[in-house]
């Protein structure tokens, strides 16, 4: 079983990689948008069918909205055509309401919930976010004509991720090393304690 600590860590790591790949969509034309969408599309379906089980188990009936909405949107994925540069605005409409319906569930189970119920909740809720990005992203390069204030918002979001990837790494040093301290002292404790029982 892993620490709250290791699992922050993991978080970090895996919001650093998933702005690594929100900066490489940025780049991407209509047809790589339209396949990397459809990509983005199966690993959601299948990171929900996994955690299915886990959702039903951590949320019970106690939750039965978010379970609902979490059954919808991956039936809505199920059923959905494959991703075209000609489609792509509509399918990320189709996933929008529900995706955001089903973050703000999550958001409203971490507030709510017990410490079990609020951890899944949360953890729920983050990979949504990283999830529903990735697409609007992919969706918006997929227009056929870019205006002015969307290559501003580009240029501006690089920025921020850029920011945000750096302070992600900053974080991962600092958590690890706060947990390696933690251990080292955890380590000094229990060597007075086992000096005090020879």
């Amino acid at each position: 079983m892993s620490t709250l600590k290791q699992r922050m860590q993991e978080r970090l790591k895996d919001w650093q990689t998933d702005l690594e790949q929100l900066q490489l969509q940025f780049s991407l034309g209509k047809k790589e948008a339209a396949e990397e969408f459809e990509v983005q599309k199966k690993k959601l379906q299948s990171w929900l069918e996994e955690q299915q089980a886990e959702v039903k188990e951590e949320f019970g009936e106690a939750r039965t909205e978010l379970r609902e909405e979490y059954d919808e949107l991956l039936a809505k994925l199920k059923r959905s055509k494959t991703a075209a540069a000609d489609n792509l605005e509509e399918q990320q409409a189709t996933f929008a309401s529900t995706l955001d319906n089903l973050q703000d569930k999550a958001k409203e189970a971490e507030q709510e919930g017990e410490t079990g119920a609020s951890e899944a909740a949360g953890s729920l809720q983050d990979r949504l976010m990283r999830f529903r990005a990735q697409m609007d992203v992919l969706a918006a390069n997929a227009k056929s004509e870019a205006s002015e204030e969307y290559e501003e918002a580009k240029e501006e979001a690089k920025k921020r991720m850029a920011e945000l990837k750096k302070k992600s790494a900053e974080w991962q040093s600092e958590a690890k090393g706060e947990w390696k301290e933690f251990q080292e002292d955890f380590e000094k404790a229990i060597g007075k304690w086992k000096s005090y029982f020879k």
